[in-house]
């Protein structure tokens, strides 16, 4: 069986669909905390977030919410 790699422009429309906890209405693309869609050494989708603010208490619920929707 071989496994599929999906692009960084299909996880980015998933990630179109997860909401910014703190305003439902916008996505985090929307918010523009995304900074990065790419892969690791090891295959592994990494994510980079920038929270909108350092202590932003969101930004563990955020990572959560970004790696159930991938």
């Amino acid at each position: 069986m071989i496994a599929i790699q999906p692009t960084a422009e299909q996880i980015v429309r998933w990630l179109e669909q997860v909401p910014d906890p703190e305003i439902p209405v916008i996505s985090v693309i929307d918010l523009g905390i995304v900074r990065h869609v790419g892969w690791g050494d090891d295959g592994a989708c990494i994510v980079t977030i920038t929270p909108t603010y350092s202590g932003c208490p969101a930004t563990t619920v955020i990572g959560q919410a970004i790696t159930n929707r991938i």
